[in-house]
């Protein structure tokens, strides 16, 4: 009752002044019965309306029970009020401890391709010195073959001087036997004889001059190919190497910005998109965009935020920079 008159003093102070008229009425002693004489008076009498005292406790009754109504609607609408902020605290409860399962499946996740990750490039790094013995093995065997004709050309050039001579020789040695029987007749044809042998010497050192000259061309023509081949193959080599490196700073970038991304609400599985990202040397973002969407507004969002917060991407030096100025890339969380 006390607290009742607390909340509602207003209506309190009402019932009291009624009660309080009502006594004075009592304490008057007013005879209802006996009808007053009214002496003749100019005066305008005011005519004064009876209070009833069961009306007046009825209406205090109302308002208690209002009041009781009232009080009774806010403690229930303070205990639904309760049990809301209890429903919301298991709910935060719950959404806290599903963050931190796939906070962990994330970790686990992260390190698995981790591992992946350092044994392709272990397995990359075998190829690639398995691959440099190979080419340095055919490049030794090339050496050895082509010094192994060198020599056989040598032995066959040899051969054949030793020929020529073991013949010229024969030759002389026929030609002065014959002088010796002739020498009475060639003596007149001794001039004549000399002028032709001084041609045909003259006619075998210009062959032997253009011989060795056409072979010496060949050799050179032979060296140049070869030096090509070498050239060639280098070059192959090395953009072989430039595009290992290129995918493996790549799949760096990728993984760096998955790691940096945050899910965004309403996620679905297998959303992607394709990335173009400008890139300062030391690997300073200077702008990003979509350039394929995944059809997810937010999902393209959280990848360029992504990127930007993964400043700054790792990138080369030198002139295999060059190709990370402006690159595309597809970002997949998936993989």
């Amino acid at each position: 009752m006390l607290q009742i008159l607390k909340r509602n003093p207003l209506a309190a102070v009402i019932a009291l002044l009624m009660h309080l008229a009502i006594l004075l009425f009592m304490v008057v002693g007013v005879d209802w019965l006996e009808k007053p004489v009214q002496p003749p008076s100019t005066v305008q009498v005011v005519q004064a309306r009876v209070i009833d005292e069961t009306k007046v406790r009825e209406q205090v009754q109302r308002l208690q029970q209002d009041e009781a109504r009232q009080a009774e609607a806010k403690r229930a609408a303070r205990e639904q009020e309760e049990q809301r902020l209890a429903e919301l605290k298991r709910q935060q409860a719950q959404e806290r401890q599903h963050l931190a399962e796939l906070e962990k499946q994330r970790q686990a996740e992260d390190r698995k391709r981790e591992v992946a990750k350092k044994q392709r490039l272990e397995e990359e790094q075998r190829k690639k010195t398995a691959e440099q013995k190979r080419l340095q093995a055919e490049k030794e065997h090339k050496a050895a073959e082509l010094k192994r004709q060198a020599e056989a050309q040598a032995r066959k050039e040899a051969e054949a001087k030793r020929v020529a001579e073991q013949k010229k020789r024969q030759e002389a040695e026929a030609k002065r036997v014959a002088e010796q029987k002739k020498r009475q007749e060639a003596e007149a044809k001794k001039a004549a004889e000399e002028q032709r042998r001084q041609a045909e010497a003259e006619k075998q050192r210009k062959a032997e001059e253009a011989r060795l000259k056409a072979e010496a061309e060949k050799k050179r023509q032979a060296e140049a190919a070869q030096k090509a081949r070498e050239t060639e193959l280098l070059a192959a080599m090395e953009a072989e190497h430039n595009a290992r490196e290129r995918d493996r700073y790549i799949l760096q970038i990728s993984q760096k910005v998955v790691r940096a991304w945050l899910r965004p609400a309403g996620f679905s599985e297998g959303l992607k998109c394709t990335l173009r990202v400008r890139l300062a040397p030391g690997g300073s973002v200077l702008a990003v965009s979509v350039i394929r969407g995944s059809g997810n507004g937010a999902f393209d969002r959280s990848a360029e935020a992504a990127v930007l917060k993964a400043d700054p991407l790792p990138v080369p030096t030198g002139t295999l920079f060059e190709q990370f100025r402006d690159i595309n890339f597809e970002f997949d969380p998936n993989k």
